[in-house]
C-alpha cells in the first residue's frame, strides 16, 4: 500500500481511482462498508484509494483534541491489511476549510486523483461549512462523469454505529466495542525492553508502550491475542502501570504469549484485547504476582 501524508500529499497524482471519503476514527462496521465498495472496485481496474485527514478538521477549526482510537500509524497498517491500494491523509487547515465543495471535488477529487467512483455515508457532508453533502455530490458525479455510492449507515443492536459510540464503549463495555469494529481493539506498537522480570518468574513477557494520543480502554488485565508473521497466538495481557513493580509508571501492555518462543525486541507487534478479566492491582511481591498469573491464564483458558 502507498501511504502519503502531510505535504507529499498535496503533490501526490494519479488516475483511475475509486475513493472513500471520511475521518475513518476507529474504522468501525460502517467504515467496512465503504472500504469493501472499493475492494470490489479494484476488480474494475479501478485504484482503491482512501481519502482522509492527518488531523481532525474540528481540532483544526474548533480547538481541543480527542484521543484517537487508531493512531494513524495503526491505521495506515490495518488499511494495509485489508488491500487498500492507497491511503491519502490530506493535511487539514483554516485554508483548506474554506474551500467550497464545488472546488474540492474539482480541485482534489477530479483533478488530482482523477476520480471514477466515490463511497461515502449518507450522512457525509463536505467543502466550506459543511455545504456540500450527497445531493450535491450526486450532481457533480454527473457533471465530472464519476459514479456516487451512498451507503446507509451500519446498526448494531439497534443502534447506529458511529465513532462516538465506539468510544463510549470502548472504556466501557470493550466486548461490544469489538462487535462494531468488527474485529478486536488492537494496538500496533514496537516491542520495548522492560525490566525482564517476567522471565525469572517463568511467564516471559512483551511491552509495548502506548502512545499518549491513543484511546485505551479501562486499565486491568486482558484475554488477548497477539499475531505474529501470519500466526496467532493466545496470550493474557496487563493494560496499565503495573503497580507491583516498582519504577516507571508509564501506561503500557506487557503481554505474555502462549506456546510462543522468540525474540521479538523491536519488531511491530500486533496485539489485541478480545476480553476483560479484572482490574489491575498491586501484589505483596513477586510470589502472589507469579500465583494471580497462573490463575488468570488457567480461566482463560476454561473460557
Amino acid at each position: 500500500m502507498i501511504y502519503i501524508s502531510g505535504d507529499d500529499a498535496r503533490q501526490f497524482h494519479t488516475a483511475g481511482t475509486a475513493v472513500a471519503l471520511g475521518k475513518f476514527d476507529g474504522i468501525h462496521l460502517g467504515h467496512r462498508l465503504l472500504i469493501d465498495g472499493l475492494l470490489g472496485e479494484r476488480q474494475r481496474g479501478r485504484q482503491a484509494l482512501v481519502f482522509t485527514f492527518g488531523t481532525a478538521p474540528r481540532e483544526v477549526l474548533y480547538g481541543g483534541s480527542k484521543k484517537m482510537i487508531y493512531t494513524p500509524e495503526e491505521k495506515a497498517y490495518y488499511f494495509s491489511r485489508l488491500g487498500i491500494d492507497v491511503l491519502l491523509e490530506y493535511p487539514f487547515t483554516k485554508q483548506f476549510a474554506s474551500c467550497p465543495p464545488e472546488e474540492f471535488v474539482e480541485q482534489y477529487l477530479v483533478r488530482q486523483l482523477g476520480v471514477r467512483s466515490i463511497y461515502v455515508g449518507a450522512d457525509f457532508h463536505f467543502g466550506c461549512g459543511r455545504r456540500g453533502n450527497v445531493a450535491l455530490l450526486r450532481a457533480l458525479g454527473e457533471q465530472h462523469h464519476f459514479e456516487v455510492n451512498v451507503l446507509n449507515r451500519k446498526t448494531l443492536h439497534g443502534k447506529v454505529i458511529s465513532s462516538t459510540l465506539v468510544r463510549d464503549m470502548l472504556e466501557s463495555h470493550l466486548q461490544t466495542a469489538n462487535e462494531m469494529l468488527g474485529s478486536p481493539y488492537f494496538v500496533y506498537a514496537p516491542v520495548v525492553r522492560g525490566k525482564q522480570l517476567g522471565r525469572t518468574i517463568g511467564f516471559p513477557t512483551i511491552n509495548q508502550e502506548i502512545p499518549p494520543q491513543k484511546l485505551i480502554p479501562a486499565s486491568g488485565v486482558y484475554a488477548s491475542r497477539v499475531l505474529i508473521d501470519g500466526e496467532q497466538y493466545p496470550a493474557i495481557s496487563n493494560l496499565g502501570i503495573k503497580p507491583t513493580i516498582e519504577g516507571d509508571r508509564r501506561v503500557g501492555l506487557e503481554t505474555h504469549i502462549l506456546n510462543y518462543q522468540g525474540d521479538l525486541y523491536g519488531s511491530l507487534v500486533h496485539t489485541e484485547l478480545l476480553y476483560y478479566m479484572r482490574p489491575e492491582e498491586r501484589f505483596s511481591g513477586i510470589e502472589e504476582l507469579k500465583e494471580q498469573i497462573q490463575t488468570d491464564i488457567q480461566l482463560m483458558l476454561s473460557e
